[in-house]
């Protein structure tokens, strides 16, 4: 009776060894020219725009966020400005959603609130547009289109008509300036150029 030998299970697995070494990398291959088939193809002309970058234009956009800075006039006012941002725009300086103290040597405060403005930081003023808004500690509240502030010497100057509510009622103005009196001892809020005042007893 002739012997016969049955398959060890050492045989068996380095069959499968065998066989996964063959079968493995040349699935690995087929994955990875399958990825190469079906990635995108690249434009190269598609990255030109990305290239085109206007640096003076970015330097123009360059600003300061949310900045606060203020300062004492010839006349002893003392002068608070901020800004949500302030961009450079040439020569000046564009600003959004302003607001201007100022606090008068007698004690007075005038608060002036603006959407938009541009600083002439040469010609010491700013001019506030966009829908002006004066209110101060003398009881008037005033809205204007555009104000123009400076800072030299503590001067408010509207320009154009004027819609204001004060301690003797409402009036409206062709025009409205805040500026030292005559005499240099205060400034003095004068509405003129046509003035409509509507008196109310006790206002």
């Amino acid at each position: 009776v002739a012997y016969i030998p049955s398959m060890s299970r050492d045989d068996s697995y380095s069959r499968l060894v065998l066989w996964l070494k063959v079968t493995l990398p040349l699935l690995a291959l087929a994955i990875l020219s399958t990825l190469f088939l079906v990635a995108e193809t690249l434009d190269p002309e598609a990255a030109i725009p990305y290239a085109e970058v206007d640096v003076e234009q970015i330097l123009l956009e360059q600003g300061v966020t949310r900045p606060e800075f203020s300062g004492v006039t010839e006349d002893g006012v003392t002068v608070s400005v901020a800004a949500e941002a302030i961009r450079p725009t040439g020569a000046e300086y564009r600003g959004t959603d302003l607001s201007v103290k100022m606090t008068l040597p007698a004690g007075g405060v005038v608060d002036v609130d603006s959407p938009e403005g541009t600083f002439d930081i040469i010609g010491e003023s700013a001019l506030l547009s966009g829908g002006v808004r004066l209110r101060s500690t003398s009881g008037y509240d005033v809205a204007t289109e555009a104000l123009r502030a400076g800072w030299g010497v503590a001067t408010l100057e509207s320009g154009g008509p004027v819609d204001a509510v004060g301690p003797a009622g409402s009036l409206n103005a062709g025009r409205m300036s805040l500026a030292p009196n005559d005499d240099g001892t205060g400034h003095v809020l004068v509405f003129k150029d046509g003035v409509r005042l509507i008196y109310r007893p006790g206002a």
